[in-house]
């Protein structure tokens, strides 16, 4: 039974980014289904256990506080059906996914952070695949692997999407590169293709995310070499490589980068004006909030704003806002009470880099119940809660122990 259960988690993780793959009018995927089994066996076989050793009790308290700021909230206004199908969705992805996720011995630990990662690599690699037979989609529906703009979305259905979550796996190859869990080749791969992804996405919030995660990471590590080497051949292919560029990327990045226009750069004045209505909103919802759901309905452009925050803060009010940082915050603490693992200094960096890069996303997302959005900080947190935990040890071992060595 352990091993059905194992093998359906590891289905859980690679499936997770594909969102593509369920019902169009449900928000359960293949991915959940199997995270769900999962989940079963292991209560089954009674290996359940705290997902964040001795701080489950603030994970706790901020899906407390967020799910519970939506729900009072929605009792006074909105639709209580609609908060409980919301609620049940955040619960899934913050309460579910972890308990079957985390607390793993080491060696499950490294197969899901690579299953994680394949994942990824392998929907790039068939979003290039497609992209370069020059087939795309023009309908908006689920599989349009490459949207009519010519924009890679692979089966995320979001370019953006698709270019965030892709960044979100970077610290997770460099940790497998640089904790030898993975041979240099292998890495190499593995990184030419999501970064070409990125690429293909033509994605602002992509590209600038990437740069930002390799100054946190390498910067963090003060591997001031491979920053040069790095920024050296980001400047050579911007400089002789534009005409090489997919036209799509040359005119909504480079474009507005050369410019220094970002009306060229997407949707970000359409935006700006959701988040201008949405902090004049909030004046009025900092105590209890619209209710869940519900800012589409009060707002007069018919959309909820494309910011998380400044959405919960309207919809669940200061509650579910404050629960949400508290939930980011967890991690965090975990890698910073892994810093006396092997490698501890190397967790700490892949989990804080990867938070970084989903806090700036969320600024352009609404709510982020999709069990992909945290599955890579989950990933990058797993480390850290080794089944004998990283904040209370296993007697007469070192907490983490000698990660052990294992292919790709």
């Amino acid at each position: 039974m352990r091993k059905w259960e194992f093998f359906l988690l590891q289905g859980a993780v690679f499936l997770a980014p594909y969102i593509s793959f369920r019902h169009p009018a449900i928000y359960i995927t293949i991915s959940d289904a199997l995270f769900a089994g999962a989940f079963c066996l292991r209560l089954a076989t009674g290996r359940m256990m705290p997902p964040f050793a001795n701080l489950t009790w603030l994970w706790l308290l901020g899906l407390f506080m967020l799910t519970g700021g939506l729900f009072f909230s929605s009792m006074f206004h909105g639709d209580m059906a609609r908060c409980l199908v919301l609620i049940a969705q955040y619960c899934f992805a913050y309460l579910i996914v972890p308990l079957v996720l985390l607390r793993r011995p080491e060696d499950q630990v490294i197969r899901l952070i690579k299953c994680g990662v394949w994942g990824m690599v392998a929907m790039c690699a068939i979003g290039i695949a497609i992209y370069l037979t020059g087939w795309y989609s023009m309908s908006r529906g689920q599989m349009a692997v490459i949207t009519g703009s010519r924009r890679l979305a692979g089966f995320v259905d979001n370019p953006n999407a698709m270019a965030v979550l892709t960044v979100m796996t970077l610290p997770l190859v460099w940790f497998l590169l640089l904790s030898r869990q993975w041979r240099p080749p292998v890495a190499l791969l593995c990184l030419g293709l999501l970064v070409y992804g990125i690429i293909l996405t033509s994605s602002n919030t992509g590209l600038y995310s990437m740069i930002a995660a390799t100054l946190i990471f390498f910067g963090g590590r003060r591997n001031f070499k491979t920053l040069l080497v790095v920024g050296a051949l980001g400047i050579a292919a911007l400089t002789f490589g534009q005409d090489y560029m997919p036209q799509k990327f040359q005119e909504r990045v480079l474009g507005a980068i050369n410019s220094g226009d970002i009306s060229g750069a997407g949707t970000f004045e359409d935006r700006q004006e959701l988040n201008m209505e949405a902090l004049t909103l909030a004046d009025d919802n900092l105590i209890i909030g619209m209710g869940a759901d519900q800012y589409r309905v009060v707002s007069q452009y018919g959309h909820p704003v494309h910011n998380l925050y400044l959405l919960l803060l309207n919809e669940g009010g200061g509650l579910s806002l404050l629960g949400y940082m508290v939930i980011l915050g967890v991690p965090i603490l975990a890698g910073i009470f892994a810093w006396r693992l092997p490698h501890g200094k190397l967790i700490f960096l892949t989990i804080f880099t990867t938070v970084v890069v989903f806090a700036n996303a969320v600024m352009g997302v609404p709510h982020v119940y999709g069990r992909a959005w945290f599955l890579f900080i989950f990933l990058a947190a797993s480390p850290a809660l080794i089944s004998y935990g990283a904040v209370a040890p296993r007697p007469g071992r070192a907490a983490g122990g000698p990660m052990p060595s294992s292919g790709p």
